[in-house]
């Protein structure tokens, strides 16, 4: 430490340094409390006790700092204000919710704790690091951009009462927001922003955006338009957006193309807008282009008119769509639906399922958003394999998140099997099949339970490769009145019933037929000559395992009657 007195010039300097590092103090004698400040790479921990005074929670890292401060010690507290320059800045909250890293700014800056709290003020650029404010996090550009804050810190809240951030060519935006003790967000009031895609999207939205599940998305386009939150609810949204494309790379939604806006309040009609779009696709399902008119009324934004948009040859009919940003989750989504002559060997290919022949339609009179899961009234009819399959009660839970949960119940009902074998190679049946599965569940879309029963009562002809095939499928084997090398001699026999059920719970399937016995179930009962009866021994068999032998009998390499 060195203490200089300058009697000429009423002033007394202490400069207090440790190597490269040095802070200096001229502080005039006839004003003890007012100081002049020098700043030459100091490290910021040294300012940890400044900090305390302004902002109990928060801690200094690393980092240095070079500057002229004009400081004040008056009886309420302290003021300053001068030229900062700061570089490889570290911070955080006791919580973790506010931090930063490697962040440097040069900034004329001010500092007030004679009021309620704590005022800061900031204008000037930053450059490099990441910041963290609550759910909010940032990658800040490599060049400068340009900052004006104006803070107030007090029992532990954060008010940025003005923030203006400007950079260039990803993200402009004027408005305000509170943090609470906890860091959450209070309050948000962006009255302009103006976001250049992919640029933005990299820098400060990857991840928030990850946080909620999307952490690859390939972005393009500009959106802009204002945003108002109140305790995490939105009272204002306000959306411009001119050539976006969003691309999940884990393939569960693509958005080409949208151009338009909204506008929406809380407490006020708005004028109506247009919102157009080149092409969606959800889980690789294709929907062709449209556009939709929204008008938001009585705190809800809403369709002003029915949309129709081109479904793999067919159609989907949005009757109605109402959004209500501000209600409880269990209100805030609700839809009304119809598909019309969707081309399902398209569908099949999309999704990458088997391709068989036949139309989906059907309509949802009543869709819902609640908690992160849809839920459809009514169902849809699937005409297929010339008889239908009908879905009920069908919802997904966290529909575009990492582990989907989809529930319902199917009835099949009077599929021609003629049609279905012919798709999945297992052999040819003919006659007629109706069904159940109740209480499917998928997880991540792979069955975890259901319970399925399939039955074909009003006889038919079964092939030797079909006999095969249910024969692998049930672990069992033939009982007949001929031996097994005479039945080689013969392509296809006659069946009074089929009929295969499987219980699935906890990996599992308890299997059934059209009968049970001590020995086994029956899966094919024979009519006719030559007679035949296909037997299941195995009645719990674990689920890999009966997956393997529906793949195998669809393969062709059941095993050969000898």
């Amino acid at each position: 430490m060195v203490l200089l007195a300058d009697p000429g010039n009423d002033t007394l300097a202490v400069t207090v340094g440790q190597s490269a590092a040095s802070l200096r103090a001229a502080m005039p004698l006839d004003q003890p409390n007012h100081a002049q400040l020098t700043l030459t790479r100091l490290p910021l921990a040294w300012l940890q006790g400044v900090l305390a005074a302004a902002w109990p929670e928060g801690r200094l890292g690393g980092g240095r700092a070079d500057g002229n401060i004009a400081l004040d010690l008056l009886d309420d507290g302290v003021r300053a204000t001068g030229d900062l320059a700061i570089g490889a800045a570290g911070f955080d909250s006791r919580s973790g919710a506010v931090a930063g890293q490697a962040l440097g700014l040069s900034a004329r800056v001010g500092f007030d704790s004679t009021g309620d709290g704590t005022r800061i003020d900031v204008d000037g650029r930053v450059r490099g690091g990441e910041l963290l404010l609550g759910s909010l996090y940032a990658k800040l550009p490599s060049r400068p951009a340009r900052l004006d804050v104006q803070a107030r810190l007090r029992h532990g809240r954060v008010e940025i009462q003005r923030l203006r951030y400007d950079d260039g060519d990803a993200l402009a935006l004027n408005g305000s927001l509170a943090l609470d003790a906890d860091g959450n967000l209070t309050a948000l009031d962006l009255d302009r922003f103006d976001a250049h895609l992919p640029a933005a999207y990299a820098r400060y939205g990857q991840g928030w955006l990850a946080a909620m599940g999307y952490p690859d998305l390939r972005t393009a386009g500009r959106l802009g338009g204002s945003v108002a939150l109140r305790d995490g609810e939105p009272v204002r949204l306000q959306l411009r957006a001119s050539a976006v494309d969003v691309v999940d790379a884990q393939g569960r939604i693509a958005l080409g193309g949208l151009d338009g806006g909204i506008d929406w309040e809380a407490r006020a009609a708005r004028p109506p807008t247009t919102l157009a779009w080149r092409d969606i696709r959800l889980y690789r399902v294709p929907l062709g282009a449209g556009q939709m008119r929204l008008q938001g009324r009585d705190g809800q934004l809403q369709t002003v008119a029915p949309v129709q948009v081109p479904l793999l040859q067919g159609t989907l009919d949005l009757q109605s769509l109402a959004l209500r940003p501000a209600a409880s989750a269990p209100g805030r989504v609700a839809l009304s639906l119809a598909v019309a002559g969707v081309d399902m060997p398209a569908l099949c290919r999309a999704l990458g399922w088997p391709e068989f022949q036949g139309k989906l339609g059907g309509a949802i009179p009543s869709l819902r958003y609640v908690d992160d899961r849809v839920e459809l009234a009514g169902g849809l009819s699937l005409n297929v394999f010339d008889g239908f399959v009908d879905v009920t009660d069908l919802s997904v839970q966290h529909p575009f998140g990492d582990v989907p949960v989809l529930d319902a119940d199917i009835a099949l009902r009077d599929i021609d099997l003629e049609k279905l074998t012919g798709v999945f190679d297992v052999g040819k049946i003919t006659g007629r099949m109706d069904g159940r599965i109740a209480g499917l569940k998928l997880l991540q879309w792979s069955p975890v339970a259901f319970d399925a029963e399939l039955h074909a009562d009003r006889g038919g002809r079964i092939s030797q490769r079909a006999v095969k095939s249910l024969t692998e499928i049930g672990g069992g084997g033939f009982v007949a009145g001929l031996q097994a090398r005479v039945l080689k001699l013969f392509d296809s026999f006659g069946y009074r019933r089929i009929g295969l059920s499987c219980v699935l719970r906890d990996n599992v399937c308890r299997m059934g037929g059209v009968d049970s016995g001590n020995d086994g179930y029956t899966i094919v009962e024979g009519r006719g000559l030559p007679y035949i009866k296909v037997v299941g021994h195995q009645q719990q068999v674990d689920w890999p395992v009966l997956v393997a032998r529906v793949k195998a009998a669809a393969s062709g390499s059941a095993p050969v009657i000898q």
